[in-house]
């Protein structure tokens, strides 16, 4: 019995579709298959039933599935402890980032895993959350940065902290701004932003929820540009109150008070490549950096 069938029969197990395991395993259909249909003909009993809609366990399947997770929890304890015994972590670590590296800590993140874990070598891919956690989908990363909230089961969540975006307007709009209701702020000029990013979602449900509708005139996809573009009077703009406090506090700029929006900021992964060496160096790392809460998603 392989350590690579017992992790192809677990995969297919959890997600009910070759595609599915697959992608996560990172393997075609048909090498898939073979390792389940190899892992069957050894063990002498069906593991699934091929139906139409997937892959369903048979009763055979259903009871040895706690023994076979066992199993490569075991096999993986082996090699995770023999690693630590080595002294060595190495591998890539393929890691997607958003905003800017301060907000993330990205550098002293970074000078920790490469102090403590030398030979792990990491490439670094930036975006937008969508675009972060739709890499992470397709295996592109194997850990990214993400603002927002997630319900996914394939994917846990380490929230670091909690981020809070306000609406800013241009100073000129001050007492504008002051005396503005909901239908009045819908009515005037924002920035649009990245469909898939923390923005775009925030300012659509902020509106929606009160029946209201706005309307764009420039779309930024950095905030250093929406700041400016607040800051010449060319549109309001949804962005992270720590970004926007130096502006507002020198009066470039200023916060309508009507809402103060929480998001938070998390590190996401695939719950399939939690147990990657290079992965756990990530998140030891992380906990030091950001003393980061326990796993919500």
């Amino acid at each position: 019995m392989e350590f690579n069938q017992l992790r192809a029969f677990l995969a297919v197990a959890r997600s009910g579709q070759l595609v599915r395991a697959s992608e996560q395993l990172h393997l075609t259909q048909s090498a898939l298959s073979k390792q389940i249909k190899g892992l069957e003909d050894e063990l002498g009993v069906l593991l699934f039933a091929r139906t139409p809609s997937g892959m369903v366990l048979t009763g055979e399947g259903r009871r040895l599935l706690p023994l076979a997770t066992k199993t490569l929890d075991a096999v993986q304890d082996i090699s995770a402890q023999a690693a630590l015994m080595r002294g060595t972590v190495s591998g890539e670590l393929r890691l997607g980032t958003i905003i800017d590296p301060e907000s993330i800590r990205l550098g002293l993140l970074l000078t920790a895993l490469l102090q403590f874990y030398p030979h792990v070598d990491v490439t670094l891919l930036h975006g937008i959350s969508g675009s972060a956690l739709q890499m992470l989908r397709d295996g592109q990363v194997d850990a990214c940065f993400y603002l927002g909230t997630l319900k996914d089961a394939d994917i846990a969540v380490r929230q670091l902290s909690l981020e809070h975006y306000v609406v800013v307007g241009p100073a000129a709009w001050e007492e504008r701004l002051r005396h503005a209701g909901w239908n009045e702020l819908a009515a005037m000029p924002w920035l649009a932003t990245a469909v898939g990013s923390s923005q775009y979602g925030l300012v659509g449900q902020m509106f929606a929820e009160r029946g209201l509708t706005y309307r764009t005139v420039v779309q930024a996809d950095q905030e250093a540009t929406m700041l400016e573009l607040v800051q010449t009077g060319v549109a309001l703009g949804l962005m992270r109150e720590q970004i926007a406090a130096p502006v507002v506090q020198s009066g470039q700029a200023v916060t309508w008070h009507g809402v103060r929006l929480p998001c938070p900021l998390s590190l996401l992964y695939r719950r399939s490549s939690e147990d990657s060496a290079t992965l756990q160096a990530l998140l030891a790392m992380l906990d030091v950096v950001w003393q980061a809460e326990p796993d919500v998603g």
